[in-house]
């Protein structure tokens, strides 16, 4: 490995293995069939790289960073490593749910190796980034999952380390928060240290990453824009299919039971890439089972995970087998711009339950005279 690799992957896979039923008469599980999560990739990270990984639930992204981790041991393949290694691999790793967040900050920091007079001088700024000092001397378990990353990020950013590793730090956080992510994240590449980032919202790291790696099956591509890794993978771009929304789906309860079960985009246009010339009709098929009423929220987003629009409905409790729900965007509202489609489903105190992010991302011609996403009929006049 050079002295300016970080990280130096060589023909890395890693098999899992599908859970079978048993015999009836054996108390011996099956092992199942055998499948790649992570299939004969080789790939080198150069150090003070920012490297953005995106790719559908289940591709393989979040097992290449707990190998890499040491978390979990590769099938094949070999991994070498030139530095530290300080990660967020799943939210709440590491915390001892029965203390508190202030307590967790001196447990995580004596994982790493921190002395306890280092990490009291970066308590202050910990528990700053954290966000929420009055409840800092709470137990975590009564943390909402947005707590819970926003205090291991809190924490593993002021970890001085070499490589840092991190898997959907800004699924749960608001827009404050992800901005603060990319700023402590550019203020570790300053330092000169190596970046990859798991996420569903490439776009967000795009002005900051210098390599994005897309997962599919196993198998990754590697681009230095952003534009492959947003590319919506359907070969149909108005029609998104149940396969695609499974793997896109994140769920955050166990309280229902809901499933989109397809979504098409409806537009009179010829030509799909002046969609925004015609009326736009999202037509989305669910089916659910719930104790409590839900809300089902349409948003469309930009290219970096912030809303410019949205719309919503109330679904009473039960259970439904087939709905279908139609939201309509009349011509002319919508300017020809890059944006992403996202549903949510939210409970009645608009927590979110079930997430399906980036979707898909609207076909549009780039040759357009205005900017901006939304059409505001401002009057302008010159003398």
């Amino acid at each position: 490995m050079s002295p300016e690799t970080a990280i130096s992957i060589r023909n890395l896979s890693k098999e899992y293995y599908r859970a079978e039923k048993s015999s009836p008469f054996s108390r011996r599980a099956n092992k199942g069939t055998g499948f790649l999560a992570v299939n004969n990739i080789s790939l080198d990270i150069k150090k003070g790289e920012i490297v953005c990984i995106t790719g559908h639930n289940g591709s393989g992204k979040s097992t290449l960073l707990k190998m890499i981790a040491e978390v979990t041991q590769p099938t094949s393949g070999e991994i070498e490593i030139d530095g530290k290694v300080a990660s967020i691999l799943e939210i709440g790793i590491g915390f001892q749910p029965e203390i508190s967040g202030y307590e967790n900050i001196f447990l995580s920091g004596a994982m790493y190796g921190l002395k306890k007079s280092e990490i009291e001088k970066k308590i202050d700024k910990i528990i700053d980034m954290f966000g929420f000092p009055e409840f800092i001397n709470t137990p975590v378990k009564y943390y909402s999952s947005g707590m819970y990353m926003r205090l291991a990020f809190s924490i593993i950013v002021n970890i001085e380390a070499d490589i840092y590793l991190f898997d959907e730090v800004t699924s749960v956080g608001d827009t404050e928060f992800r901005t603060k992510v990319t700023r402590e994240i550019s203020r570790l590449k300053s330092n000169n240290a190596t970046i990859l980032v798991v996420t569903h919202t490439p776009a967000l790291f795009a002005k900051i990453s210098d390599k994005f790696i897309t997962f599919d099956k196993g198998k990754i591509d590697i681009s230095k824009t952003v534009q492959s890794a947003i590319t919506s993978p359907n070969d149909n771009p108005l029609h998104i299919s149940s396969d695609t929304l499974k793997q896109i789906k994140e769920n955050y309860t166990s309280e229902i039971d809901f499933d989109l079960l397809e979504i098409n985009i409806i537009t009179s246009a010829i030509d799909i890439s002046k969609i925004f010339d015609s009326n736009i009709g999202l037509k989305a098929n669910f089916r659910y089972k719930s104790d409590i009423g839900l809300t089902i929220v349409m948003v469309i987003s930009d290219q970096t995970g912030n809303t410019i629009t949205s719309a919503s409905a109330d679904l009473q409790h039960g259970e439904v087998d087939n709905k279908t729900i139609t939201f309509e965007i009349p011509q002319g509202h919508l300017r020809p711009s890059p944006i992403s489609l996202n549903f949510e489903i939210l409970d009645r105190e608009r927590k979110t339950l079930i997430s399906y992010p980036n979707i898909a991302n609207m076909p549009y011609t780039k040759d357009y005279a205005s900017s901006g996403y939304v059409n505001i009929p401002i009057k302008v006049e010159v003398d």
